[in-house]
């Protein structure tokens, strides 16, 4: 039976697994397993199954901060999806029922996640953090909790207290301070938060400067190593880094590999950090770190990150040739350059997003972006046979029925465009720019409808359509023209029917 497969407790427990009364087994490699597993089913926009996975995979190693925000941006994804009125399933919370404190913890996690403006909610699961010994998570989450708590209607000070005491049992003491410092504005005249504030600061400041291991052999050495790597870790946090802060980061980075050469996270690091320098010599590393970690531990989505070097790199040359070509357009030279760049461009997309499509057959997205490639390459025939899987994607449906309808268009399957365009347009919560879009389609369709098959109600349906959007903007596109048009059409068929017949 596979590591994903469903086992019941007494058969989880002969394998190894965390049975429902034992304290979880720590293993990266299992939580590694179930943490790939769970950003292959988020990217496929399978966001409960994802949730479940994360949360599996912290049964194994449940103080990953890497896994924490995944199985956030999961629930995020599947609470989206479900318009934040449909809770998880009972077999997701049933995979965390057990009685340990891990488990514990987990349940608290998954109850705020599926309610994340609850304060009291955030505040338990800070508490079970705590509980459980787990001194990132508690961190990560009192971080996020906090604030929710305090911009309350009504601020709660039990609550920001227990957010400290549990910041405490981890020896995050400058978090308890923070949390205990909000329960005294909360309330200012409580005097046992202010002796408790001043113990904290204390306790805070030493274990800030190493004191309490200044007599242990290494001590001091220790502590000068502690705070190059916190500063490491707060260089690494900031948004916008100097040139000499990434330098100074990926020194670092590379001298853990030289220790930890088979270290994938270390290697992805490299890469993101040499992608965010963004020299040419620097994408051209990061490709081929990708590319090594992708041969080295069979990942698809590093080949799919070295892809999308690719890509971005002849986008560039495509842009830089529509600069030249916008200065000297009736340079010949520049605008062969600059159609081979665009071919070029299109077919390195298509070829990609294929790959994408192999190795994720399920992913309807993936599936969608490539048939988007297609038309926009003119293989209006292979876009259709991929846009026609990727319709049952729900997120996608609308902009995929208008591709769709193109495409058809475009190949005079006219029938088939205008159903295409007509099913577009009765879905709901549609852009209005999308919307206009579809309409200015349907009425292309139905016009051709019309001058082929000497269709009179098509050619009617054609003129009003192209009226209504001339009405509602005059200058989108061509439609003074397709307006003519269609008016001059239903004109010659509305003529052509009066006409005696011979």
């Amino acid at each position: 039976m596979g590591l994903f497969d469903r086992k019941k407790d007494d058969d989880a427990s002969k394998s190894g697994a965390p049975g429902a009364n034992d304290a979880p087994l720590r293993s990266m490699e299992k939580a590694t397993r179930f943490f790939d597993h769970a950003k292959t089913v988020h990217e496929a926009t399978n966001f409960e199954y994802a949730v479940q996975s994360w949360l599996s995979g912290m049964r194994f190693d449940p103080d990953s901060i890497t896994a924490l925000e995944g199985f956030c941006n999961s629930m995020a994804a599947y609470l989206g999806e479900s318009g934040g009125k449909k809770g998880v399933g009972k077999d997701v919370a049933r995979s965390v029922s057990a009685k340990n404190d891990v488990d514990k913890y987990l349940t608290a996690l998954l109850e705020w996640a599926q309610r994340p403006d609850d304060g009291v909610l955030a505040t338990r699961a800070v508490e079970a953090a705590g509980q459980a010994l787990l001194p990132e998570s508690c961190v990560w989450l009192a971080q996020r909790a906090l604030p929710r708590v305090t911009k309350e209607k009504r601020p709660r000070k039990d609550l920001a207290l227990k957010i400290s005491e549990a910041a405490q049992k981890v020896g995050a003491y400058d978090m308890a301070l923070s949390a205990a410092e909000a329960a005294l504005r909360i309330d200012p005249a409580d005097g046992e938060i202010n002796t408790m504030i001043r113990t904290m600061a204390a306790q805070a400041t030493m274990t800030r400067g190493g004191y309490e291991r200044s007599g242990d052999a290494g001590g001091f050495r220790q502590n000068v190593r502690d705070i190059d790597k916190q500063r490491q870790l707060e260089e690494a946090d900031r948004v916008v880094k100097t040139d000499e802060t990434i330098e100074r980061l990926i020194t670092a980075v590379e001298a853990d590999i030289k220790s930890r050469p088979d270290d994938m996270p270390t290697q992805d690091r490299l890469a993101k950090l040499l992608m965010e320098r963004g020299r040419p010599a620097d994408e051209e590393r990061a490709h081929q770190v990708y590319t090594k970690i992708y041969t080295q531990f069979k990942q698809f989505r590093y080949r799919e990150l070295a892809g999308d070097i690719r890509i971005r790199q002849q986008r560039r040359v495509v842009s830089e040739l529509k600069q030249m070509l916008d200065s000297a357009p009736d340079d010949e030279d520049v605008t062969r350059m600059h159609a081979d760049a665009e071919a070029l461009h299109n077919a390195l997309e298509i070829s990609e997003w294929k790959l994408r499509v192999e190795n994720y057959p399920t992913d309807l997205a993936r599936k969608y972006e490539l048939g988007k490639r297609c038309v926009r390459a003119g293989q209006y025939n292979e876009a259709i046979e991929v846009l026609q899987e990727a319709q049952a994607d729900p997120k996608n449906r609308i902009q995929t029925l208008n591709l769709l309808g193109q495409s058809f268009l475009k190949i005079d399957w006219i029938d088939e465009a205008i159903e295409a365009f007509r099913r577009a347009l009765d879905g709901r919560d549609i852009m209005p720019e999308l919307q206009m879009e579809l309409r200015y389609w349907l009425m292309s369709a139905l016009e051709t409808r019309a001058r082929n098959n000497n269709d009179l109600a098509a050619a009617e349906e054609s003129e009003r359509i192209a009226s209504s959007i001339a009405v509602q903007q005059i200058t989108y596109r061509d439609i003074r023209q397709r307006r003519d048009s269609a008016k001059r059409l239903a004109a010659e068929l509305r003529a052509k029917k009066a006409a005696p017949q011979g």
